[in-house]
Order: structure tokens, then sequence, then C-alpha cells
């Protein structure tokens, strides 16, 4: 996993016909982008800067913005299903329970201060994102939902759940 960069979401489709583009942020409990300049597109396994023209919309994990870069449908298209970063320098979160998805990757998951087991992935092609967390070699999709996440140590890779009673039993 890439420590330098972080990655925010997917650029889903084009917003009108003026370079506009839809991001799906893939995020918990955030509605505003730290105070950044530029994003970077994964382009071929690089990460490539685009300067924020304009951001017109952030709700529901739905991103609306302008990269100075991008003027037309055509060039929208190139970059459409693309991931989108930030570099993690600039990132810092003040509040406990906000993340970017795959910030997470690789964090022990804690439930009732024992040690559970890891992150492997988060996925989000459910209708409800989830964490893959490998638990005795076998893999356990819990929810993602501000119900179940108790803390998180950022610093130390941590996070503690509260898994619902009898899901890791069902293993």
């Amino acid at each position: 996993m890439n420590t330098d960069h972080v990655k925010i979401g997917t650029i889903v489709s084009k917003h009108g016909y003026k370079g506009f583009i839809k991001i799906n942020v893939s995020s918990f409990n955030f509605d505003k982008l730290p105070d950044i300049k530029h994003l970077f597109i994964d382009i071929n396994n690089c990460f490539v800067p685009f300067m924020i023209e304009e951001i017109k919309s952030f709700s529901n994990n739905l991103l609306i913005l302008k990269f100075s870069e991008v003027n037309s449908e055509d060039e929208a298209d190139d970059i459409i299903l693309k991931n989108i970063f930030i570099e993690s320098k600039n990132y810092k979160t003040t509040e406990q329970k906000g993340f970017f998805y795959d910030e997470l990757i690789r964090f022990n998951v804690y439930n009732q201060s024992k040690r559970i087991g890891i992150i492997e992935r988060i996925n989000i092609e459910l209708p409800q994102p989830v964490f893959e967390v490998l638990i005795n070699s076998k893999i356990v999709m819990i929810p993602i939902h501000e119900d179940l996440i108790d803390k998180i140590d950022k610093k130390n890779n941590i996070i503690h759940i509260d898994i619902p009673d009898g899901l890791i039993e069902i293993i």
C-alpha cells in the first residue's frame, strides 16, 4: 500500500458537458475535502496531479468538481473509472470517526478490548460498504456503520469495533 497517498474515491461519471466530473468518495463521516489545491489520478500506476478549478457540491459521498486540465466531455471520458488520491501529508483528520476507507487497510481490529483480526480489504461493491477482516484465517465481512465503530487509533493502526453478537461465531 502506498503510504504517500490516500485513496479517496473513484471517478464515476461526467457531470454536464464542460468537463465537470462526479467522484464517488469512499469515506465515512466526511462532507468536505481537506483544504487542498489538487488531487491525484492513478493513470497507469502513476499519480498524476490535477488542479481543482471548482467544487460544485459534496454530499452523500458524491463530489462534483472541475479540474483545470479537463475542459470537454472527451477529456472527462479519459478519466472515468480512475481512482482519485490525495497526498497523505495534506490529510489530517481531527474527527475520530472520520476516515477514507482505504486508510484503514491493515489496521488491527479489536472487539471488547481483544484483538480479533486485521482489515484486509474494504468492499464498497455491496449496498453497504464492509470491512473484510481476517479472523482465524477466514474473511469476515463487518458492515461499516457509525454504530459499530467505537474508536479509531490511527497512530497505532487500531480500530475498536462493537461486533454484533453471533457474527464471529458463524464462521
